[in-house]
């Protein structure tokens, strides 16, 4: 099988723009399937990286003389000189081609597990012999699905209602026996990659901004023309027009700095035709902005659905379609459920195009440009989802090897991976040692690739100024072994290419280079040798030979073949093996050796390799090791020995009797017998056996070795090695310490012996040289601090610094400290890094591959450490302080064991965090082709929601931490995060790796999806808690104390440092936390979280990078400071007019009755608020009877009892759409805001609360507070007044005929005034279009006297508050500015509401509203952005995952 590693990928490389992206396999199988090798091309690295430049050539300048000369010779064949730019020649596959032209890959099925591959890429469509490249396209991941649940029928016009609101036309010619037509959305950004949607956008702005100039130009043309109208200027509202003109002019400027490209709709239509399903898409929204080019796109030049050439699945007919001209994106199509699931497939990236091209790209007109294997045919399978910008995702990788399965694929490549904790584990088997990712570098399976960069390559491909002379590895890729002791780089091949690209990316081909390019380099040249194995076959089966069964063993014949024959890179250097792996593959060797093995490796037999000590176990719960690494000092102190078990594995499917045949006689040879030993030979049969080796690295200078015992077939030794039991050792530099330097470039300072100092220098460089150093971190180290000190060079030189510790059950990812450094001849570079005490440091120094010349570097590395009651420094989370808030303050002691250190504790708090549990639950199982297991296995998907209320706007992280940040080493298959706004607005998705997300206020809503194929194991996670933290706009201070007692005084906390000698200890205080720093939004039970710093930086200012994590549990909230907050909130306030009234019966003066009445009159006041009203039928009738007779009791009672008044109001204004808002419904909710309005008196309210300093008596507080009571009742029922009123003029309206109302005189209309002028004269709040005409008129002079109501209620709600500048009030005052004619005014006041930092349930109304006054001021462009942008913001459901 074929993997590659991670890549370790820099930016700011000289001539190279950068492109970072962020980046099941079931179980590895053997199966040959009809002489097919099921494999796998890996690349393991973090997140998906990529360097990539474009290819420009510099203009050509030639005089006419000149042109002549040239048209009258030959062209000059420039091929050689290129053909480096897709290398070739480096694994051989040259001299294969030369020697089997027809072994070119045909016959060969790949799967590229990837970003997807475009099928209308150049050299992608078809093979050297003329068939179809592509045979299938599949996004796996979902990103987009589109949901076509719903479905709807024709008209008889031909017309379909679309998901959108939007009228469709259907083609005459499409077929559809049941007549049922599935629709959906899809926003077109959701489907793009990032780049795209760039690009897209920038390209939609210059056509917006062209309709913007149109809308201003004619804003002034108005502005202008009243200036000329003698009869305006004598009219008293031409100051009034004025103002609003001049307002429509600002506004139009302002719209231009705020536009924001929301993206079009595409409305998408699913139907079977009677033979298959099939899918159209409306893309007129991509096309709307792009009339004004001649060009069309894939569907026709408008883009509408009728336009649109159905598609079916891909691999039914190979069809692909282009949205349109503006974007050049090709897609295709996948129908899955019958119908319910449209699956639109757009690749997440140019990633996934490139490395097919790599692979297998065919170009007839230029073959040096072809990719390896140019007759073989490929499946794309997207793993990368767009919605995770391309990040791989468990299903995705469950998906797409379903795929592989279905399509009997040969060989698979996957240019991906992650950091991983448990090496060769979990559901799916750079210059630093140790940084393979998983899957490609820890699984036994799988190849593991690294990246080589060749003369050639660097030459065509890099175009550097000049040649090195010599290959070497890109420095940035990965390095072995892995943490479990295995080897890591399987091989190596050219790590870069110029190869093709999507069509969106509007160029042929790209440079790209990576460990991404590496794998798909191996994978086309292993595609030649099966190629060749399946040709032979077939040329023996057409000479009579009996067909046989398929060679299930292949794949590890093959590995074989690769390892043996590899070209050895490095030399003799102890690091040669875990960078290069055996070396550069060697295609025609590798197919050499297959035939001379034919025979000798008939039972393929593929050895398992389990490593534990002598006497002891390996890690519980962990798979054994697979090779010994000894990396802790204490490992090589003294000899030690450990036991190998080697198992021979077989195909499952092999029959006993090969079992029984399996007698390995091998012969075992240490590759280093000086220091390591084990047994001369080993007879070895089916279930296995184990020898002891023995390692005596007590001898060995420090630094690193390499070794491995290699077993030999003992009868046929030219095999190579059947096995390899590889032996790494590091023997770290002990700090301080006193010796000579191993090496004439590393020498140990002249200090005194107690510090802590180490240096290493002069270093020499070239491109790509690399010097490493190995050190014991001091015990009671936090941190280090090295000094870079540049020689003598010529030009400034590129290095990658970094400094690698292992840690168990964690990825080197979260213990690597990692830079870029660029130094000019002399400079000074520090840097800084967090370390573990009693842990081997690697720090690595390497100067870039491509940065030319040679350098050398002197280094000085300085522990220090500032250790707080015995607890380390490496920051890692669980390693830290706890304070609880209810205890006040901690007490902790700190100390500098190594040297007199700086100190300064600083504890901040940056973060609120606290815990949700699900509220609600879903699991079910799936039954869709694409999630279908083989052997009948069924995969189940558990849904939990959780329902999350921010009280303060901010960034948000939400998280799962048992579970996340393992994607390959996992224990789930698939876990997705999906956080959604009250009115479903998608906000963010996230996965194994979350991220912050800004959320406004507001209650929202977290879906979670976890996918596995055990439903017990998903059974016992549906009360699965989930963590949200939030981040502070500014972190909190926490104090810190040098005692108790000014900590509980409140003194004055530490604010300076102080020098603590090597070996003092010094007691600090930590807290309490005041009152007043506490957010609001902390309540019991959840915690602020930070870091408690304590050392100084020595070389430099400023803290030390290491850290203890810090957790303060948030106490309980502070009591209410009203003592006589009781005796307020014993009554309820009645409405401060005519208080005889509201004590109910007269005459009641026993205390206990009064009681009593009180509680049966507010448990009556409860009962209605409870109670459902409307619906039809005897039930709902008799619910409103008793609602009726309480109501009229109650009132009689108590006529001015407020809280009774305002639930009535509340009950009507709430009742169901179809009662509420009709003239009765309406009436209803006037005359009840009336009855509010009418008990309080505002006379009283406004004396009580126009009183700055009232008395400090109860009364008083009482009084003050009962006032602001009524306040917000009064406030509240006339906003209701003024929304019903509104309505109500809506309502009265609606069905008008054409003809003058009875008893209202008639008013003309003239039918040739100014659209903007009938407009304004005409339209009412309900109004969308100049079509009201005579009848809105009407309807306006019916509704006069409602109006002035309404102008009355709206002036007294503003004697109460402001409705221009409260948002709360945002929505009403937008609808009285509208209603008064000033449009602008309205905008403002709902861009303002809109703007707001919290999300509110009137956002949708406020947004309609908008497109209402934007359509009414004929500014089209503005409108169609708030469309596109209504859809986002206020979907129907929530989006698939």
């Amino acid at each position: 099988m074929i993997i590659n590693l991670g890549s370790r990928l820099i930016r700011g490389v000289r001539h190279q723009s950068v492109v970072v992206k962020k980046g099941v396999s079931g179980r590895s199988t053997s199966t040959l399937l009809n002489f097919s090798a099921i494999g796998c091309s890996i690349k393991n690295h973090s997140k998906l990286k990529e360097i990539t430049t474009s290819v420009t050539q510099p203009a050509l300048q030639v005089s006419p003389m000149d042109s002549l000369q040239m048209s009258s010779e030959e062209p000059e064949d420039h091929s050689d000189l290129f053909s480096g730019a897709m290398p070739k020649e480096e694994i051989g596959a040259l001299r294969f081609l030369k020697e089997h032209p027809e072994f070119d890959g045909r016959g060969v099925i790949i799967a590229i597990l990837d970003t997807g591959v475009d099928p209308g890429a150049a050299g992608l469509q078809y093979t050297s012999q003329g068939k179809p490249k592509v045979l299938d396209v599949i996004d796996c991941t979902g990103s987009g699905d589109v949901d076509m649940s719903s479905v709807v029928k024709a008209d008889a016009d031909g017309f379909i209602e679309g998901a959108s609101g939007r009228k469709l036309k259907l083609h005459t010619d499409w077929t559809n026996p049941s007549g049922e037509w599935r629709v959906g959305i899809k926003h077109v950004y959701q489907l793009f990659s990032r780049g795209l949607v760039d690009r897209v956008k920038s390209e939609r702005r210059k056509q917006w901004d062209e309709q913007q100039r149109v809308a201003v130009a004619q804003a002034v043309a108005d502005l202008a023309g009243l200036e000329g109208k003698s009869d305006m200027k004598a009219s008293g509202d031409a100051a009034k027009l004025k103002a609003e003109l001049e307002s429509r002019l600002s506004y139009l400027k302002e719209a231009a700095k705020s536009y924001e490209d929301f993206g079009p709709l595409i409305d998408c239509v699913v139907w079977h035709d009677g033979h298959c399903w099939r899918a159209a898409l409306d893309t007129s929204e991509l096309h709307t902005l792009a009339l004004g080019s001649k060009k069309a796109g894939g569907n026709g030049g408008t883009g509408a659905l009728s336009e649109f050439t159905p598609l079916t699945d891909f691999k039914a007919e190979r069809k692909y379609s282009t949205f349109s001209f503006l974007d050049s994106c090709n897609f295709a199509v996948n129908i899955y459920g019958n119908g319910a699931v449209l699956s639109i497939v757009v690749d997440a990236g140019a990633h996934g195009t490139h490395v097919a091209g790599i692979t297998a790209a065919h170009f007839e007109e230029d073959t040096g440009m072809n990719g390896i294997a140019p007759g073989a045919q490929i499946i794309s399978c997207k793993i990368g989802d767009t919605r995770l910008g391309s990040m791989e995702t468990g299903t995705g990788l469950t998906r797409a090897m379903i795929a592989v399965l279905s399509h009997k694929c040969d060989l698979i490549n996957m240019s991906y991976g992650e950091p991983t904790s448990t090496p060769n584990s979990g559901r799916y088997a750079g210059p630093a040692l140790s940084t393979v990712g998983a899957p490609g570098g820890t699984s036994a399976g799988l190849y593991g690739i690294g990246a080589y960069v060749s003369p050639q390559l660097a030459e065509a491909g890099h175009s550097v100024r000049e040649s090195s002379g010599a290959g070497r590895q890109y420095t940035w890729s990965s390095r072995g072994p892995s943490p479990d002791g295995h080897v890591g780089v399987a091989f190596s091949a050219p790590g870069g290419a110029i190869a093709p690209v999507p069509q969106w990316t509007l160029q042929k081909r790209q440079l790209m280079n990576g460990t991404s390019m590496s794998s798909p380099n191996a994978c086309g040249g292993i595609a030649l040798i099966l190629s060749g194995l399946k040709q032979q076959q077939q040329l023996q089966l057409e000479n009579g030979a009996t067909e046989t069964a398929m060679d299930k063993s292949l794949p590890v014949k093959l590995r074989r073949a690769l390892e043996a024959t590899c070209l050895p890179l490095g030399g003799g250097a102890p690091d040669a093996v875990l960078t290069y792996g055996r070396g550069l593959i060697q295609i025609d060797s590798a197919f050499e050796y297959m035939q001379r093995c034919k025979e000798a490796e008939s039972l393929g037999i593929r050895y398992d390799i389990a490593v534990s000590p002598s006497g002891g176990s390996s890690s519980k719960g962990l798979p054994p090791p697979r090779g010994v690494y000894l990396r802790q000092a204490h490992e090589t102190r003294q000899p030690v020995s450990y036991s190998v078990t080697v198992t021979p594995l077989l195909h499952q499917d092999v029959a006993n009797e090969a079992r029984l045949s399996v007698e390995d006689r091998l012969v075992l040879e240490p590759a280093t017998p000086e220091w390591v030993s084990c047994p001369a030979s080993l007879l070895l049969h089916h279930s296995g056996r184990g020898f002891e080796v023995n390692i005596d690295a007590t001898r060995l200078p420090n630094g690193l070795h390499y070794s491995e015992i290699m077993a030999y077939d003992a009868t046929a030794k030219w095999r190579g090695p059947l096995f390899r039991v590889p032996i790494t050792v590091i023997k770290p530099v002990k700090v301080p310490q006193q010796l000579e330097a191993v090496e004439a470039s590393v020498s140990f300072l002249p200090a005194a012996p107690a510090l802590p100092n180490l240096s290493m220098g002069p270093l020499h460089f070239n491109p790509g040289t690399e010097h490493r150093q190995f050190m014991e971190v001091p015990e009671g180290a936090s941190w280090a601090e090295i000094t870079l000190t540049a020689g003598n060079h010529d030009t400034p030189k590129i290095f990658l610094l970094r400094a690698t510790q292992l840690q168990p059950h964690l990825s080197y990812k979260r213990t690597e400290s990692s830079r870029q450094a660029t130094l000019s001849a002399g400079s000074e570079f520090i840097w800084t890094l967090p370390v573990v005490p009693g842990c081997t440091v690697e720090v690595t120094l390497a100067q870039f591959w491509s940065s030319l010349g040679s350098s050398s570097l002197s280094a000085t590395i300085e522990f220090h450490g500032v250790v707080a009651d015995g607890a380390g420094g490496s920051g890692e989370p669980g390693v830290g302080m706890t304070l609880d808030g209810s205890a006040g303050t901690k007490r902790f002691v700190v100390k500098a064991p190594l040297r007199n250190e700086k100190v300064k504790p600083e504890a901040k708090l940056s973060a609120l965090q606290w815990g949700l549990r699900p509220f609600e639950t879903s699991l079910s199982s799936f039954s869709t082709s694409r999630d279908t297991l083989p052997e009948g296995r069924v995969l189940y998907r558990l849904i939990l929601s959780y329902k999350l209320n921010v009280a303060e706007a901010g960034k948000h992280l939400v998280s799962l931490p048992s579970i996340n940040k393992h994607v390959y080493d996992g224990a789930l298959e698939a876990q997705m995060t999906m956080i959604y706004d009250s009115h479903k607005r998608l906000i963010q998705v996230g996965d194994v790796y979350p991220e912050y997300t800004q959320l406004k206020k507001g209650d929202y809503t977290v879906r979670l999806m976890l996918r596995h194929d055990s439903q017990d194991m998903l059974d016992k996670l549906t009360n699965l808690p989930l963590v949200v933290r939030r981040r502070l706009e500014s972190a909190v201070q926490l104090p810190v104390y040098t005692s108790k007692r000014e900590a509980m005084s409140g003194g004055a906390p530490m604010s300076s440092e102080f020098l603590l000698r090597r070996g003092d200890s010094q007691a600090l205080f930590l807290g309490p936390l005041p009152d007043d720093k506490v957010p609001k939004d902390a309540s019991l039970g959840r915690t602020l979280v930070g870091k408690l710093t304590l050392g100084q930086l020595h070389n430099g200012s400023g803290a030390a990078p290491a850290g203890l994590s810090l957790v303060f549990i948030a106490p309980p909230a502070k009591a209410s400071s009203d003592k006589n907050a009781s005796v307020a909130s014993q009554s309820s306030p009645e409405g401060g007019a005519d208080k005889a009234d509201s004590s109910g019966t007269e005459g009641v003066k026993n205390p206990a009755e009064e009681a009593l009445n009180t509680a049966l009159r507010d448990a009556k006041i409860k009962f209605l608020k409870d109670m459902k009203l409307g619906g039809k039928g005897p039930e709902a009738d008799q619910n409103q009877a008793v609602y009726d007779a309480i109501l009229s009791e109650l009132k009689s009672a108590y006529p001015k009892h407020l809280p009774l008044l305002q639930e009535h109001l509340k009950k009507m204004d709430s009742l169901e759409s179809s009662q509420r808002n009709t003239v009765a419904g309406l009436t209803a909710v006037i005359l009840a805001s009336d009855e509010v309005i009418s008990s309080v008196d505002k006379q009283e309210i406004a004396c009580v609360l126009a009183i700055k300093c009232p008395e400090d008596t109860p009364e008083a507080k009482k009084a003050k507070k009962d006032n602001e009571e009524r306040r917000s009742a009064l406030v509240d029922a006339l906003q209701r007044k003024c929304i019903a009123l509104l309505e109500l003029e809506q309502v009265s309206m609606a069905p008008v005929d054409d003809s003058p109302p009875v008893d209202m005189p008639a008013i003309a209309v003239d039918a040739n005034e100014d659209k903007q002028q009938g407009l304004a004269d005409g339209s009412l709040v309900g109004g969308s279009d100049a079509t009201a005409g005579t009848a809105g008129i009407h309807a306006h002079v019916v509704q006069q006297g409602k109006e002035d109501e309404f102008k009355v209620a709206f002036t007294q709600l503003r004697e109460w508050v402001d409705t221009a500048t409260d948002v709360q009030y945002a929505l009403l005052h937008a609808k009285a500015e509208l209603k008064a004619k000033r449009f602008v005014c309205s905008l403002q006041a709902i861009d303002k509401g809109l703007s707001e930092d919290s999300v509110k349930s009137n956002h949708k109304e406020l947004q309609e509203l908008k497109m209402q006054v934007l359509t009414t001021l004929g500014w089209d462009h503005l409108k169609r952005a708030e469309e596109e942008a209504m859809h986002v913001k206020f979907p129907k459901a929530f989006q698939p995952f």
